[in-house]
């Protein structure tokens, strides 16, 4: 029996056959229905006054335009929405952080809905999107080209509770780096809470990497740490030393083994591109728009080298 929807016209035809005492069996035999359909048709819609098709059916329209619009939004929630679309937060963010201030509940597909027709509408909102104007990138070889690190540990040795992100401890860790590699923002990430710590250094010197990442975990539980193979944690048998805890590396060009930690340099990337230069003698410029991105984000911390 091919599927079809209950229209406005079946449902009169439902109230003709149980006004003439016909079973829930027998009107889906005549309307061509399964008689499960009726059932829950009758069900959800019948009160003291029995069947009624007029409410039945207005009910259902309401049902079909609160999944696929129309949808409304006063003034006040879209004011926020678009204040916190300029600080570049996702729909998703947005929707979750008006949620938890006890704001009118709205969900992530009905902001893109508001963004989208204000595109149509001649609009620039959709710009904020952080995939608005990103162009796919070329594919790497699964061989890694930078160099071998020495007694990198495989991440296909991490604990099963690094993995099932149970236990708060486990970080991963990236470098986010500035114009001609000169400077750079070391992004430190727990698995488990989505907790940041986030350092400012001049230069990639796997040393000077080592000992931001003590600094920013101080007094922080530290089960484990997981990186790339880049040579800026080549250092690693001196954290690990240091600190008593083992570091992971991921498979070349696998930056999804860490997709936390790569999410939330992405959110940064939003406000400061490659190329950007975030050397000392710009460190007023650089942290104003840092702490607008950081926002984004749980927490952070910061560092000037």
């Amino acid at each position: 029996m091919e599927y079809r929807r209950v229209t406005g016209e079946d449902r009169l035809r439902i109230k003709d056959g149980l006004d003439a005492g016909l079973s829930k069996s027998a009107i889906a035999d005549k309307l061509g229905f399964h008689k499960c359909t009726i059932g829950r048709e009758i069900s959800r819609n019948i009160g003291l006054r029995g069947y009624r098709p007029k409410q039945a059916q207005r009910l259902a329209t309401a049902r079909e335009e609160s999944k696929h619009g129309p949808y409304k939004m006063n003034p006040v929630i879209m004011t926020k929405i678009i204040e916190r679309l300029e600080l570049k937060w996702s729909p998703e963010q947005i929707s979750n952080r008006l949620r938890v201030e006890g704001e009118e509940t709205v969900s992530a597909e009905t902001i893109y809905k508001f963004i989208y027709e204000d595109r149509e509408n001649g609009g620039e909102l959709w710009r904020n999107l952080r995939r608005s104007r990103r162009t796919r990138k070329k594919r790497f070889p699964s061989e890694d080209r930078r160099g071998k690190i020495q007694n990198a540990r495989s991440i296909s040795k991490r604990p099963k509770k690094a993995n099932k992100r149970k236990k708060v401890g486990h970080w991963e860790r990236d470098l986010m780096v500035g114009k001609n590699h000169k400077s750079a923002v070391l992004v430190i990430t727990d698995r488990k809470t989505r907790f940041n710590k986030f350092r400012k250094l001049n230069g990639k010197f796997a040393k000077k990497v080592t000992k931001e990442t003590i600094t920013a975990l101080k007094g922080l539980p530290k089960k484990s740490m997981t990186n790339d193979r880049g040579q800026e944690f080549s250092d690693h048998l001196n954290y690990e030393k240091k600190v008593k805890i083992k570091v992971y590396f991921c498979d070349p060009y696998s930056s999804y083994q860490r997709g936390t930690n790569e999410n939330r340099i992405g959110i940064l990337r939003q406000y400061f591109p490659k190329k950007t230069d975030l050397t000392n003698d710009l460190a007023p410029v650089w942290w104003t728009p840092f702490y607008a991105a950081a926002s984004c984000l749980n927490s952070y911390s910061s560092g000037v080298m």
